[in-house]
């Protein structure tokens, strides 16, 4: 029979509910997706100043707001979305206007293979559509 005194049982159960719970830690934690961040916007030089950031949670949520000047104009942008596998697709709400185009719609991007490059276009809801890049400044 063995003999063990209840301090040295204590201390056994410390250290394997210890154990559990670091592995559990280790294990459960998602990894941040690499769309995460801030992002420069850098489609065309009529567009300056321009921070986007993007944020996508462990579902593929996607939320983005990104400031921009437009020709010297600045404006604001907040988009609501998904993202999978790279690729991103959200709705866009645009505060100040440019003339000829609708304050809502559509971007999709994707993510490029080394994860410093989004490419993709954007669609109004009057039919306007274009390129839209954004560079990586910060994970």
């Amino acid at each position: 029979m063995i003999n063990i005194s209840l301090r040295v049982c204590l201390q056994l159960v410390f250290l394997l509910f210890s154990f559990f719970s670091f592995t559990n830690q280790a294990f459960c934690q998602t990894k941040p997706n690499p769309v995460n961040g801030i992002w420069i916007d850098s489609n065309s030089t009529a567009f300056t100043n321009g921070y986007a950031i993007f944020s996508v949670d462990e579902h593929g949520k996607l939320a983005m707001t990104h400031y921009v000047e437009f020709n010297g104009v600045g404006m604001v942008e907040k988009g609501i979305g998904f993202c999978s596998h790279g690729t991103l697709n959200y709705d866009a709400i645009v505060t100040k206007g440019i003339p000829g185009w609708s304050l809502k719609g559509q971007h999709v991007l994707t993510l490029s293979e080394d994860g410093n490059t989004l490419r993709g276009y954007y669609k109004d809801e009057k039919g306007n559509t274009g390129p839209l890049v954004f560079k990586r400044l910060r994970p």
